[in-house]
C-alpha cells in the first residue's frame, strides 16, 4: 500500500492539454512524492470524444517528469458507482442520486466517491492494481470542481466517516463548468 495517492492533470476527452494541466503539474512538483502513486482520471463520460489520444496525453505527462502510475477513464468507474449506490443506506441523499441517474446520467459526485474509495482500497477494479491503493489522497483540481468534490465527500461520509480526514484537495484557479 502506498502512503499517498496523488490525482493530477484531470482532463476531459473533448479538451486539449491546457494551462489547467500545466498548473496541476506545478503543484505536483511541490509535493513530497515518496511512496506515492500518481493517478490520472480522464473524463470520457461527461463530454465523450473518441478522438482523444490517451498516448499523446500520457507521453506529455511523462515528458514533464510525471508519468502516471495509473490512468483510468471515468466510464470505467460506472460499475463502482453502482456498488457505492448499493452500499448507501436508503435516505434523501441516495434518493437524490438515484433520481438524478434516472433522469440524466451518473452525477460527478458519485464518480468522485467511487474514485476516492477505489484509491483508498475500499473498492476494487481490474484496471487499478492493489499495490496502488493508498492510506491518504491528495487531489489537485480546478477550483470550479469544489462543489462536486464536497458532494462526493458527503457520499463517502455516509459509508466511511473515518476516511474523510484522509482526503486533501489542492485547488487552483480553473474554468467554470457549465
Amino acid at each position: 500500500m502506498k502512503k499517498i495517492s496523488i490525482e493530477y492533470a484531470h482532463i476531459y476527452t473533448n479538451s486539449q492539454i491546457s494551462d489547467e494541466q500545466k498548473l496541476s503539474l506545478e503543484i505536483l512538483n511541490d509535493l513530497d512524492k515518496d511512496n506515492s502513486s500518481l493517478v490520472v482520471l480522464v473524463d470520457d463520460y461527461s463530454f465523450p470524444d473518441p478522438t482523444f489520444d490517451y498516448n499523446v496525453f500520457s507521453n506529455w505527462l511523462s515528458e514533464h517528469g510525471h508519468k502516471p502510475s495509473v490512468m483510468m477513464r471515468e466510464s470505467q468507474l460506472i460499475p463502482l458507482c453502482d456498488q457505492v449506490l448499493g452500499l448507501m443506506k436508503e435516505g434523501e441523499l441516495k434518493n437524490e442520486i438515484t433520481s438524478y441517474i434516472k433522469s440524466k446520467k451518473y452525477p460527478c459526485s458519485l464518480f468522485i466517491a467511487s474514485w476516492y474509495l477505489l484509491r483508498l482500497g475500499k473498492l476494487q477494479h481490474a484496471g487499478f492494481p492493489e499495490n496502488e491503493y493508498a492510506k491518504q489522497l491528495i487531489n489537485i483540481l480546478p477550483e470550479s470542481f469544489r462543489p462536486f468534490e464536497v458532494k462526493g465527500v458527503e457520499i463517502i461520509k455516509t459509508l466511511y466517516l473515518d476516511l474523510v480526514e484522509k482526503i486533501e484537495n489542492k485547488y487552483f484557479a480553473g474554468r467554470s463548468l457549465t
